[in-house]
Order: C-alpha cells, then structure tokens, then sequence
C-alpha cells in the first residue's frame, strides 16, 4: 500500500457563510469594540482625575471678558465680532467714540480667537452689538453696522436718529 498523502473531508450543507462568522469581520468587530472601550475609560479616568485634583476645565479657568465688562454696573454694549471682518473694522471708531461716554461699559470681542463666545451668547453674525442695562441684562441686540446714536438710544442714552423723517407743514387754518 502506498502512503499517498490524505486530504481531508470538509463537510458542507452547501450554502455560504455569513458575513457575521468569517473570521477577518470578526476580528474586526472584536479590535474596535476592544479601541473604543480602552478610548470611553481613558476620557472618564481624566476627567475624574482634573475633578478629583480640584482643577477645572480650561474654558472654565479663563475669565469671561463679558461678565468682567458687566460688573461695571453701567449700560453696556459688547460687540462680537473679528479682526478680518470688513464691517467689523468699520465699526472700530464708532465704538471707540462711544467708549469715550464714561457712563457707559465698551467691549469688543472677537470671535475667531475666542471660540467659545459663538455658542455661549449664540453670536449668527458678524459684527454683532448685545446691549445691556446696568444690572447686567440683555436688552437688546443688532446685527451688522450701526451708528453711535442708534447704540445710545438703544441703550436709553438718547433717541434714535431719524433719518428718513419727513417735515410735513401744519395746514393752515
């Protein structure tokens, strides 16, 4: 007799395995669930960790320039708004004019630096003026450029300018 080598017999019920028991989508499944639990325990360990030291969270370190304008205790209008923004720049001077009023509270943020800003005072535009009363309340905001009497009227300096206002003559009686 001859010793021939002997394949073996593969059994088969003639239908294809499925994608959920081919070895390779297996170890695939396995390796991600295995990166995204080691991921999920690292950030909870961290936080736990900077919570448990006392240290807060780095946006929650740096102070916000708005608050710090309001507790002037004066009206106040903070603009949001950037450096590279066209009407931004134009509006530069007519803050600056309104900011020589020392009963008033100027600030001017710009939103590219700052981020966080966008979200917290839900900024949609650039420039955008939030107004103030002296107790630190929104009174009032305005999108896009606006003029030196516009803002102190709309912070109850002054009345609002009135442009397109038509003199008409009394009739005569």
């Amino acid at each position: 007799m001859s010793n021939n080598s002997v394949k073996p017999v593969h059994f088969s019920n003639g239908k294809p395995t499925p994608w959920w028991r081919k070895a390779s989508v297996v170890s695939v499944v396995v390796t991600a669930v295995a990166a995204a639990s080691l991921g999920l325990w690292m950030y909870t360990a961290s936080n736990l960790q900077s919570t448990s030291t006392g240290l807060a969270p780095a946006a929650a370190e740096a102070p916000d320039a708005v608050q710090q304008v309001l507790r002037a205790g004066k009206p106040t209008i903070i603009e949001f708004g950037a450096n590279n923004c066209v009407s931004c720049r134009e509006m530069k001077p007519i803050l600056h004019a309104v900011a020589q009023d020392p009963r008033l509270a100027v600030a001017d943020v710009d939103i590219l630096k700052e981020r966080g800003y966008i979200s917290k005072y839900q900024i949609r535009l650039m420039p955008t003026q939030v107004f103030y009363n002296a107790q630190g309340e929104e009174i009032g905001r305005h999108m896009g450029k606006i003029s030196a009497e516009d803002i102190l009227a709309q912070l109850g300096m002054t009345q609002p300018s009135t442009a397109s206002t038509v003199v008409t003559p009394k009739a005569a009686l």
